[in-house]
């Protein structure tokens, strides 16, 4: 009698990179007002953005920046088109909803802005966390974090005797704490040189390939926007293509037609 095999066999997983966006503006405007002076900010402002990408908006000091990053936070309401995260429209969320959006799968950082007090860099850190753990586990993510981008010897250092580039990293490891899908960063590169500018970009970009992170920043700088996988500039309120491609491989925003 012949003996059976006793080989294990082989399966084989196929494993599908999502396509669809985790992040949709659609024909977004947003306008304000100066007392009777109406102030346009964003004019039909579309975007779409994907896990795993890392997108920079450049603009100048009150090109609607912010007012975009706030939008797709869903902490702005748009005067008109739509908001889609992971599908769902912004708008249509229960408070409930989007609170628990907000905390467990969005993670925000205005770089350059930090604590009103002389806190430590560990719990400027922590204080988000401990919105689902206790202070021990609660400090122990937020170390986790400032190792992840390089900041673990300010565990203890207090805010004002950070560098520019060290409150950066702090603030990045504050947003990235709590894992978040969709990371928003404004003004990621604000006082900082070029070296440096560098090394926030590029923990971006790691970010985003590695962990699988969709990554929206702002800049004002040119340069600022070199390592990004796409890139477009904020104009009189619109959404354009810069002039030229970026460098390192990167693509500029293609627009989709008006309507």
């Amino acid at each position: 009698m012949g003996l059976r095999s006793t080989s294990v066999p082989t399966i084989y997983f196929l494993v599908y990179r999502r396509t669809d966006p985790l992040l949709q503006l659609d024909h977004v405007s947003k306008t304000y007002w100066r007392g009777a002076h109406e102030i346009p900010v964003l004019k039909e402002v579309s975007l779409e953005l994907r896990a795993g990408e890392l997108v920079a908006v450049r603009g100048g000091r009150h090109t609607g920046k912010t007012t975009l990053l706030r939008i797709a936070a869903g902490l702005t309401a748009p005067d008109a088109g739509v908001v889609r995260f992971d599908g769902a429209d912004l708008q249509q969320l229960s408070d409930a909803a989007y609170a628990e959006l907000l905390s467990e799968r969005l993670g925000w950082a205005r770089c350059g802005e930090g604590p009103s007090s002389n806190m430590r860099a560990l719990d400027f850190v922590a204080v988000p966390l401990l919105v689902r753990h206790g202070r021990g586990t609660a400090e122990r993510h937020a170390a986790d974090a400032l190792a992840l981008v390089g900041a673990e010897r300010c565990h203890n250092t207090t805010w004002d005797r950070l560098s520019d580039l060290e409150r950066t990293l702090v603030t990045l490891a504050r947003a990235l704490g709590r894992q978040p899908a969709l990371l928003l960063v404004d003004d990621a590169t604000v006082g900082l040189g070029d070296e440096e500018r560098e090394r926030v970009v590029g923990l971006l970009r790691t970010q985003a390939e590695g962990a699988g992170l969709g990554v929206l920043m702002t800049a004002v700088e040119k340069q600022a926007t070199r390592q990004a996988h796409r890139v477009g500039s904020l104009r009189d309120g619109r959404l354009v293509a810069p002039p030229e491609p970026p460098a390192n491989g990167g693509q500029v925003i293609r627009l989709p037609p008006r309507r």
